[in-house]
């Protein structure tokens, strides 16, 4: 009974369009820019040695990425110029005039600068819950300067021998290349306005790790040219209505047809101001064949997928030259999502290995009301419905729909990363109190800590009603409650894994230890799109075999594959698996060898 009504709920939510029309054009003029900097990748060389042949290689380590003003950028490009005239001037007289090439010398605190990027930040109009116009806020990277390590320099520079000594004969302009393709970046979940993509110029800095190691970061990187990173890409990085401009507005989680046109919207008009910067040869125009491709973990690896999923429904693969996406550890399934959260009991389908997850848990209590806020502030399903039908008071004292409502306090101190709630529950857990509230049976509440995560109990976390409705849904019952009913569409109003047949690529990343976001998401895509043809990464070991999910269609040569699977790279948690999928920018990582995946096409 239950998957039947379950049918009938997610036909109904397939078919709503209360979003409008997409525009036939977008007009660059609709497109203000807020700000401009200059990101500047640095990176040292160091020499390794191949222990089986001996051989002795250089290679180039990644030190991270500053932002300057165009007034701190000019500044240092004066100086690195000066340097090279004196350092020329002192040269003694030969027959052939020196080359300098400056990316080579120009060292900061040992570290070379090889590359830069403008930083665009922008507005752009788009629409809300409500079909309403609404401005929202998004950064693009622009490929600026570049250097192919150790051979070319960004900008070469001949001198002449004069009475004085060497001085500057001909300078040649940078030898940019054309960049080949577009990144369209869907960011994690925030909890926090300063953790989104226009807020980064203001947190970059070389001693800035933890800036660093954002997926914004890490997708930024794209932009930058040399051997390493090819191929070189523009990236737009959308906020998401909620934070940037709109912080003042409520986010709308989880509601993927809306986002997903949030972001189709930034991306044309992120290509508009790109083509304007172009036609005034403030930028060199996009190669002739290239290709956008969707990039996103966590929240953005479903972003991505519901991107995707837009584009081609609405028409758009053509004009976004459109290949693919490239989701990582995504909720393409929430409802599957939140009943693993009911009845796993730390499962991975790797042999005896298991995680700290327990039924009845939730290993980032925070999920659970960022879900049930953003349905009912946005969904159709929900937006009669409140908070409070769903979790309880006790757990409502903690503040967790403040640290929610926190990310538009203008002070960053006063903003609260998903990080700093976990640090909160760990606090309530010592003390037994928040603010001025008692909160009652905190070791009920929070039964675990297994020094990564706080774990929340969803027995004392959602209301009796909600509860014993999740617990009929695990043993295939009716729902009673309506509150539920509308839970339930909501929920599969935003299922990604049925209503449409990709048709271009699309590259999943997973791993089976994920207690926050689980594979059974993965799984969920598998069953529900048997007709598309599968290449595992790793065809020796597949815990999605092992788990009962076989694919009709499966190949070894990745050419002929629709569908890219590498769910056996990590024994990592969420977080630590979203790191290990963007690694630190690196040409073997999983994201970069599975967009050039997508890029290379079906063959």
């Amino acid at each position: 009974m239950l998957a039947f009504w379950l049918t009938i709920a997610a036909t109904d939510a397939l078919g709503q369009t209360s979003l409008g029309s997409v525009p036939t054009t977008v007009d660059v003029n609709d497109v203000k820019v807020t700000s401009m900097s200059y990101l500047v990748f640095s990176s040292r060389d160091t020499v390794i040695v191949n222990p089986q042949t001996g051989r002795a290689d250089t290679v180039s380590i990644d030190m991270g990425a500053k932002v300057y003003s165009a007034e701190e950028y000019e500044a240092r490009q004066k100086i690195l110029a000066d340097s090279l005239v004196q350092r020329a001037r002192r040269m003694p007289k030969s027959a052939n005039a020196p080359v300098v090439i400056p990316d080579g010398d120009w060292t900061y605190e040992g570290k070379q600068e090889r590359s830069s990027a403008r930083l665009y930040s922008f507005t752009y109009p788009s629409v809300d819950a409500d079909g309403n116009t609404v401005r929202l806020s998004a950064l693009m990277g622009v490929p600026h300067r570049s250097v192919v390590s150790g051979i070319i320099g960004t900008a070469v520079t001949y001198f002449t021998y004069s009475p004085l000594g060497w001085v500057v004969s001909k300078a040649i302009p940078d030898p940019q290349a054309h960049p080949s393709n577009v990144v369209i970046g869907c960011h994690v979940t925030i909890t926090s306005n300063w953790e989104c993509p226009t807020s980064y110029e203001r947190n970059s800095s070389f001693g800035g790790l933890d800036n660093f190691m954002t997926d914004t970061a890490m997708m930024l990187f794209y932009t930058r040219y040399d051997l390493l990173r090819q191929p070189c890409s523009l990236v737009i990085l959308p906020d998401y209505e909620g934070y940037g401009d709109t912080a003042n507005r409520p986010h709308p989680y989880l509601y993927q047809e809306l986002t997903a046109r949030q972001v189709v919207d930034a991306t044309r008009y992120g290509l508009a101001l790109y083509n304007a910067k172009v036609n005034s040869g403030d930028a060199k125009s996009l190669e002739k064949n290239w290709q956008s491709v969707c990039v996103g973990f966590s929240q953005g690896g479903s972003v991505s997928l519901a991107t995707h999923k837009y584009i081609e429904m609405n028409n758009l693969v053509d004009e976004l030259h459109f290949a693919g996406s490239v989701c990582g550890d995504g909720p393409y399934s929430p409802t599957d999502h939140l009943l693993y959260y009911m009845t796993d009991n730390g499962e991975t389908y790797d042999g005896n290995n298991k995680t700290s997850h327990q039924a009845e848990r939730v290993s980032m209590p925070i999920v659970m009301p960022l879900i049930l806020k953003g349905m009912c502030d946005s969904n159709p399903y929900m937006r009669q419905n409140r908070v409070n039908e769903y979790l309880t008071q006790n757990f409502l004292n903690t503040g967790v729909l403040e640290v929610i409502k926190a990310k538009n306090n203008p002070n960053s101190n006063d903003q609260y990363s998903t990080g700093d709630v976990n640090k909160q529950f760990r606090k309530i857990l010592k003390t037994g109190i928040y603010k001025d509230n008692t909160i009652v049976d905190k070791e009920k509440l929070f039964p675990l800590d297994d020094g990564n995560n706080v774990h929340g109990s969803l027995e004392y976390m959602l209301t009796p009603g909600c509860l014993d409705d999740f617990r009929r849904m695990t043993r295939g019952e009716a729902i009673q409650n309506d509150f539920m009913k509308n839970l339930v569409m909501a929920l599969e109003s935003n299922n990604l894994t049925v209503g449409w047949t990709p048709k271009k690529r699309i590259a999943f990343y997973h791993t089976t230890y994920d207690t926050v976001v689980p594979y059974v998401n993965l799984l969920t895509f598998m069953r529900n799109q048997d007709g598309l043809t599968y290449y595992f990464e790793n065809s020796k070991n597949k815990p999605s075999e092992r788990a009962g999910v076989r694919p009709t269609h499966t190949t070894t040569d990745e050419t002929k594959a629709d569908v890219y699977i590498i769910d056996t790279n990590s024994k990592k948690d969420h977080v630590p698996a979203g790191r290990s999928f963007y690694l630190t920018g690196g040409a073997t990582s999983p994201d970069y060898t599975m967009m050039k995946w997508v890029l290379y096409g079906k063959k």
